[in-house]
């Protein structure tokens, strides 16, 4: 791949059954020598586990790669590892200005609603997120809701993410994106905060609750409707 460059390359899907920390971070790094940083617009990988890794609960660095893809529009990592974003996840989002759909999954350190802010700032055509949130750190975050809103993005699955403040959170999450349609969430975890995304219509009151551009039901994974009155 490397020495073949690829100039016309404009999606690629790579599924292994195995891949290890080393080998993917190789293939990371590989695919951003390519000769096709101004045309390449779907990035997937996948790999179904990673073999006897003594890496594999080290997180995963060479995301940071993909940076010289500035026409990346669709990227979905499923590695059987945790991603490693830190402060990286805003020089994502400024690298891949068209970016619509961002899976990334499992994240480290989980990020911040105003990690996501700033990200979000600099993607505004993202609709679909694949990204735990740290809804448990929500200190001095509502006036900074109040003054940001992302008009699209639609499908938010936020996988296992903890609630202390389910009110709060709710919240935010209706002044942040007047758009937002389909929360999906890791139904199969017992988990406190389960309770909290079955419900979310309900802990957050008609008169804290921002009017929505939208007034679609939230359909929820587990198969629970949400009307947004």
């Amino acid at each position: 791949m490397q020495h073949s460059g690829f100039p016309l390359l404009q999606e690629l899907k790579l599924v292994v059954a195995v891949l290890s920390w080393a080998d993917a971070q190789q293939l990371f790094r590989v695919l951003s020598l390519c000769n096709a940083c101004e045309t390449l617009e779907h990035i997937e990988i996948s790999s179904c586990n990673q073999g006897n890794d003594e890496l594999s609960n080290v997180p995963f660095t060479a995301v940071g790669h993909f940076f010289c893809f500035p026409q990346l529009r669709a990227l979905r990592l499923s590695i059987c590892y945790p991603i490693y974003i830190d402060d990286l996840l805003s020089e994502a989002m400024s690298s891949w200005p068209h970016m619509s759909r961002l899976d990334l999954g499992d994240v480290l350190p989980i990020v911040t609603f105003r990690g996501l802010f700033a990200a979000l700032r600099k993607c505004p055509h993202l609709h679909t997120l694949l990204l735990p949130i740290d809804a448990a750190n929500i200190i001095d975050v509502h006036s900074e809701a109040e003054l940001f809103q992302h008009p699209s993005l639609r499908t938010w699955d936020v996988s296992d993410s903890y609630v202390e403040d389910p009110g709060s959170v709710a919240r935010i999450i209706f002044s942040m994106l007047p758009s937002i349609g389909h929360i999906d969430y890791d139904a199969y975890t017992l988990h406190p905060r389960h309770e909290f995304w079955t419900n979310l219509q309900l802990v957050a009151p008609l008169s804290q609750r921002p009017p929505l551009q939208r007034p679609d039901p939230i359909y929820l994974e587990s198969g629970v409707v949400l009307e947004l009155l």
